[in-house]
C-alpha cells in the first residue's frame, strides 16, 4: 500500500481522535501547574462574581436579558476552560521541551478545534449583555440608541462570521486535529490571518462599548463622589481590551514566529484570562447597589444635600421649568406661620413632556437613575413668591385672609 493510499485510508478512519491517555495520570510539571492554576481560577472567581450579579438583581427586582446573557457567556468560558486544559494535558504544553515524550497530537488539536469554537461566544455574548443594559441606561436619548445599536449589529455580525470562519477554518473539518491531511491538494484551510483580523475587530469594539458609559454618565449632575464611584465600575472594562492585546501578541508569536512548536510555553493561558475577565467586569455595573450597601458614600443613591437657600431655610423638590423634583413648598406670612400651600405633583399631571429629575434610584441600579425622556438629577431651585406675598397683602387691606374660603390662590 502506498503512502497516498495509507493517508486516505486514515482520513476516512478519523473522523474523530482515536484513543489517548488518561490526563490524570499525566505528571504536570511547575509551568503546566501555573496554567491549570490560572485556567480553573479564573472561571470560579467569574462564577462567584455572576453569582453576586444574580442575587442584587433578584432582590432588587431588575434580572433584565442583560442577565441571562452573561449567564450564557459564563458557560462558554467554563467550556474554554476545561477544552483549553485537555489540550494543554494532551499536547504537553508547560513541560520542557527536552522532557517531552513522543505523543499523537491529533486528541489535544480536536480539543482545541473545540475552545475556538466556544471562545468566540463568550466575547459576544458578553458585549450583547452589556449593550443591553446601556440600552436600559441611556436608549432614551436618540443619538445613544443609534449608537448602541450600531454596535450591536457589528457585534453580532462579527460573532456570527467569527464562529464559522472557525468551524470551516479547514475543510473538511477534521483536517484541523489531523495535520498530516494538510498534504492532501483536495483540503483547504484559512490563512493564520484570520485569527489577528478577528481579534483585532473584538479588541476595537471593545473600546467603543467602553467608551458609552462615560458618554452617558460624564453629563449626569450628581455629587461627584458617586459619578466618579459609579464611572469607576465601567472603567474595570479597561481591563478587557488590554488583555486582548496581549492575547494577540502572543498569538502572532504563535502563528508567525512559530513558538507553538515549543512545549515550554503556557501563551495559549490568555484566551481565558481575556474570557474570564470579560465577564467579571460584564458583571460589575450590576453590583452597584450591592456596593452602595457597603460604602453608601460613594455608591449611595442618596442625593446631595441641598444648598441654603436666601428665601428659605430650607427648600424641598420642586416643579420648575417643565421638571419635577416630587417635593412642595410652604410659603410663610408676616408672621411665620406657615401657609397650607403646596406645588401639585407630576404624577398627576397628564402633561407628558415633563421630566421627573432625581438622583435616587429605588433599586439602587444605574438604569433607574433616568426615566421618561432625559437624565435625571437633583436640582435646588431657589424660588420667589412676590406674587403670593402681593395677593396677600392685598387681602389683608380688604380685611380677608388667604384662609377664607372665598380667597381664591
Amino acid at each position: 500500500m502506498d503512502a497516498s493510499t495509507m493517508l486516505s485510508s486514515r482520513a476516512a478512519d478519523d473522523i474523530e481522535p482515536g484513543p489517548y491517555p488518561d490526563v490524570t495520570k499525566i505528571p504536570t510539571p511547575p509551568l503546566q501547574m501555573t496554567a491549570v492554576a490560572i485556567m480553573f481560577a479564573l472561571p470560579a472567581l467569574a462564577t462567584v462574581i455572576f453569582g453576586l450579579r444574580v442575587y442584587t438583581r433578584v432582590t432588587t427586582r431588575t434580572v433584565g436579558i442583560d442577565d441571562y446573557l452573561c449567564g450564557l457567556a459564563l458557560v462558554s468560558g467554563i467550556l474554554v476552560s476545561t477544552t483549553l486544559y485537555m489540550f494543554f494535558k494532551l499536547n504537553y504544553y508547560g513541560w520542557p521541551d527536552a522532557e517531552v515524550p513522543d505523543f499523537d497530537p491529533s486528541p489535544g488539536l480536536w480539543w482545541n478545534f473545540f475552545e475556538q469554537l466556544c471562545y468566540n461566544p463568550v466575547l459576544a455574548l458578553v458585549k450583547a449583555s452589556v449593550l443591553v443594559f446601556l440600552l436600559r441606561l441611556g436608549g432614551h436619548h436618540n443619538t445613544m440608541f443609534k449608537a448602541i445599536w450600531t454596535l450591536m449589529i457589528v457585534n453580532i455580525c462579527h460573532a456570527v462570521a467569527a464562529f464559522f470562519g472557525a468551524l470551516f477554518q479547514c475543510v473538511p473539518i477534521k483536517t484541523n486535529w489531523n495535520p498530516e491531511l494538510r498534504a492532501d491538494p483536495s483540503t483547504f484551510c484559512i490563512d493564520n490571518s484570520f485569527h489577528i483580523i478577528q481579534s483585532a475587530i473584538a479588541i476595537t469594539t471593545d473600546i467603543f462599548i467602553l467608551a458609552l458609559p462615560f458618554w452617558i454618565f460624564l453629563g449626569l449632575r450628581m455629587p461627584r463622589a458617586q459619578k466618579w464611584a459609579v464611572l469607576f465600575v465601567f472603567v474595570i472594562g479597561a481591563v478587557v481590551p488590554i488583555v486582548a492585546i496581549v492575547r494577540l501578541v502572543n498569538i502572532y508569536r504563535l502563528l508567525y514566529l512559530n513558538e507553538r512548536s515549543k512545549h515550554y510555553n503556557i501563551a495559549y493561558v490568555w484566551t481565558p484570562v481575556e474570557c474570564h475577565t470579560a465577564i467579571m467586569a460584564c458583571c460589575m455595573p450590576a453590583l452597584r447597589p450591592l456596593f452602595s450597601r457597603l460604602w453608601p458614600r460613594s455608591f449611595g443613591s442618596g442625593g446631595a444635600k441641598a444648598e441654603e437657600s436666601p428665601y428659605s431655610n430650607s427648600l424641598g423638590n420642586v416643579t420648575y421649568g417643565g421638571s419635577s423634583m416630587g417635593g412642595s413648598h410652604q410659603p410663610r406670612d408676616r408672621s411665620g406661620a406657615t401657609k397650607g400651600f403646596m406645588l401639585k405633583d407630576i404624577h398627576g399631571s397628564r402633561n407628558k413632556t415633563q421630566t421627573e429629575i432625581r438622583d435616587i434610584s429605588p433599586s439602587g441600579s444605574e438604569e433607574e437613575i433616568m426615566t421618561y425622556n432625559g437624565i435625571l438629577r437633583t436640582t435646588n431651585v431657589n424660588v420667589k413668591y412676590e406674587e403670593a406675598q402681593r395677593n396677600e397683602a392685598i387681602a389683608m387691606s380688604n380685611g380677608t385672609s388667604s384662609n377664607d374660603p372665598r380667597w381664591v390662590a
